[in-house]
């Protein structure tokens, strides 16, 4: 996969840029700076100082209060910090995971050689990994960007297929069922 390391470069710069300014924005809303990486700290600001959702919540094995996503989503309504913070990890998810990653994975040539297998899924649908190229997020517009860093080398072009429920066209067909193969066209 030809890669165009330029883009994820300046996507990185304004990435790195957004970071900090919203961790900006979470040490002012606290009024404390700390690790928002660390669920302990996290948790301490937001539940300590801050008193959100006071005697609410599930705890961790270890008994501290759970900073998981699902949980925090039950207060970003009537949590401006939640937001924030929620925002805060969705960026440093795709850095880390894609934008900073990506570049130290090709090789000499701009290329990334992920491995895909056909036999890597029980529904026989082809897998990526190192790194899974499939899990580049599409939902936000900030992770839908990265999938422009994915480019053709000149001459070629880049080329996207679905296999749209193969197995049950072909089931319809085979069954020589009309009304099945008129559904899926």
């Amino acid at each position: 996969i030809m890669l165009d390391l330029a883009y994820l470069h300046m996507l990185s710069k304004r990435y790195h840029a957004d970071l900090d300014e919203i961790a900006k924005r979470i040490f002012t809303t606290a009024g404390v700076e700390f690790n928002i990486n660390s669920p302990k700290q996290l948790g301490e600001v937001l539940f300590d100082t801050l008193g959100i959702g006071v005697g609410k919540g599930k705890k961790t094995a270890t008994g501290q209060r759970s900073t998981r996503e699902d949980e925090l989503r039950k207060y970003a309504d009537k949590e401006p910090i939640i937001a924030d913070i929620l925002e805060y990890r969705e960026l440093q998810k795709l850095l880390s995971t894609y934008i900073d990653n990506l570049p130290v994975m090709v090789d000499g040539t701009g290329r990334l050689h992920a491995h895909f297998s056909q036999t890597g899924t029980t529904t026989g649908r082809m897998s990526s990994q190192s790194p899974n190229m499939q899990n580049i997020p599409i939902k936000s517009s900030r992770g839908a960007a990265i999938r422009k860093a994915v480019i053709a080398p000149p001459g070629y072009t880049l080329v996207a297929a679905d296999y749209s429920q193969i197995e049950l066209r072909v089931l319809a067909h085979l069954a020589g069922d009309a009304h099945l193969v008129d559904a899926f066209k």
